[in-house]
Formats: C-alpha cells, structure tokens, sequence
C-alpha cells in the first residue's frame, strides 16, 4: 500500500458542542461550532493494569488498557458578546470552553452583563472534534479544565484549556472548512484598563497599577467506571489566583498586614473596548505568597493566594462581560 503524503503539523482545527442530555452525544458542527484554539495539540491516555507475574528474569511487566482517554489542549480568546445580559447574542464564544469547565452563565439584562460563575454540580458536558492533518479524534463526555486565565497589559485576555473525556479510536478524516469567530480581542494598555482591590469587610476600593490578573481553575479532572456507566468528572477544584501589580503605600494597601491577619480581599481588573464593552476578571481570596518582583525595572509585588467562596458559594471568582453605556 503506497504511504499517503505529508500533510502539514499546522493543519488542525476544533468544533465543541454541548449535550442537551448527559447520556446522549452531540457532533460538533465545523459549520456553526468552530472554536478558535492558539498551539492547539491533542493526545490520548490511560491507566495500566499490569500483571506483575513472579519469574526468575527481568523484562517488561504486561498490562492491559484501562480508563481510556483523549484530551485537546490549547489556549483561547475571551471577549464580550454582541449584546451582554440580551435574550440572544449575549453569549460570549469562550462560553462553551468555560462552562464544562464547571461554570455556569448568568445574564441580567437591565444591567447589560453576561457574567460566568463557578458551579459545583450540574457540570455541563461537551463532545468535542479535533482534526489534525488527515486525522479525528472524538473526544466524547468531556469535562475541561482551565489554567492561566489572564489578563495582562500588553496582551489580550486569554486561557489555556484543556478538553478531555472519552474515545473510542483514532480516525482518518480530512480537516473540513470550519467557521471560526471574527473577532479580533483589544490589546490590555493603560488608557483601556482599571484595577481594584478593597480589602474584606467593608473596605473601600481601591484603584492600584498592575501588571496582570490570573486565576488557575484547579479542577482535579478523572474517568469513573462503573457498571454500565462511564463518565468523565470534575471531582474537585482549589482555584488559585495571581495579581503583579507596582508597590502601593503600605497606609492605603499592606500585603503582609493583610496576609498575616488572613483577611480576604477582592480584586478584579477590567479591560475595555470599543462601545464601551468591556471584559472583567474577578477574585475573592486570601493571600499566601509575597513575592518582591521587578517589573519592567520597577519594584512591585507578585500576590499569589487562594480563590475562597464565601458561604453561599460560587463567588470566589468571576468573568464578566458587560456594557457600561449608560
């Protein structure tokens, strides 16, 4: 049989639709569930089972394959909806990566937000396509996991996700034509962006210079097989967040102060665009790490600590999208 020709590493492309019902799977359609993926890259795991047979020479131990897996790794673009908080286009187009990510959207339309909050249960499900040069794999009953969310001057608002469920077998499929969004994210500069930290209960916001915000998902991601059942699951998640930000005076903001009480605190760091639409990342947590850092020859700090939900829960971090026009 002659060998097919080289195809291109760069040729790969991702469709992710959401289940209406846990137990019956969707296909992705290149057409109208096209996702934006940045250095996508997939690859398949599995536990062993291993027969380690007593016998009176070395080699390999056998094993067989069990709890299968596949997952797509890339980074994506966050940005405002057409319409925040509206009955339709107020669905921003990373909202299919972050909500099998264990979150879920809230849109309130008199105050024009769109926003996504964690959840702990009710996790919706995703069947996800990656093509890659004259392959397919169907990486079915997904959870995914989103690490590096960042919003940083001098970059676009962005996260690194990871799909991952099922699959049965690798394919051979062309890559199709896949419709991806149009948009192209505004850059974070000083003239688009605003900080805040207010320390809890009751403190006053107050406007700082950062760098950056992070937030780490931390969601712990495992295959579960029971009789008859299989299913991919968030079993836990230890969110944890990052903010860099240029030295304020220790009278208005006191890091070690405030760590060493274990006070909690919020912070969230707002970019806006054209239209006044705008992108927000938030945080509720407690600070564990001081790092004195240089940033770009000054003296700042690296704030790194936990995402902590107060009792109700599902506040210890946040996404919003909005529109601020009156």
């Amino acid at each position: 049989m002659a060998q097919p020709q080289l195809e291109q590493f760069t040729k790969r492309g991702l469709a992710v639709a959401l289940r209406v019902a846990p137990g019956t799977p969707v296909v992705p359609l290149p057409a109208s569930n096209g996702v934006m993926i940045f250095n996508g890259s997939s690859g398949t795991e599995f536990d062993p089972i291993e027969r380690e047979v007593d016998r009176p020479f070395f080699g390999g131990t056998p094993f067989a394959v069990g709890a299968k897996r596949a997952f797509i790794e890339g980074e994506v673009e966050l940005y405002p909806p057409a319409t925040p908080g509206a009955v339709t286009t107020s669905d921003a187009d990373c909202g299919i990566v972050l909500l099998p990510a264990g979150m879920t959207v809230v849109k309130n339309a008199g105050a024009k937000t769109t926003r996504y909050n964690p959840i702990s249960s009710g996790i919706p499900i995703s069947d996800a396509y990656w093509w890659h040069a004259g392959l397919l794999k169907k990486v079915q009953a997904a959870r995914h996991n989103i690490t590096s969310l960042t919003l940083e001057v001098g970059n676009r608002f962005r996260a690194n996700v990871r799909i991952q469920g099922d699959y049965e077998d690798v394919e051979e499929a062309a890559l199709p034509t896949i419709v991806l969004p149009s948009t192209v994210p505004v850059v974070a500069r000083a003239n688009n962006t605003v900080t805040q930290v207010t320390v809890l209960p009751g403190g006053s916001p107050l406007n700082v210079w950062a760098k950056s915000l992070a937030v780490d998902f931390g969601n712990q991601i495992q295959q579960k097989e029971f009789t008859e059942h299989k299913e991919t699951g968030i079993t836990s998640r230890q969110p944890t967040f990052t903010l860099r930000l240029a030295k304020t005076d220790l009278d208005d903001f006191n890091p070690w102060a405030v760590r060493d009480a274990g006070t909690l605190l919020t912070t969230s760091l707002r970019l806006t665009q054209a239209a006044n639409l705008y992108s927000e990342l938030g945080v509720r947590g407690q600070i564990e790490q001081i790092n004195e850092v240089d940033i770009d020859g000054d003296y700042g700090w690296e704030l790194s600590g936990r995402c902590i939900p107060s009792s109700s829960g599902g506040d210890e971090f946040y996404i919003e999208f909005g529109d601020a026009t009156p």
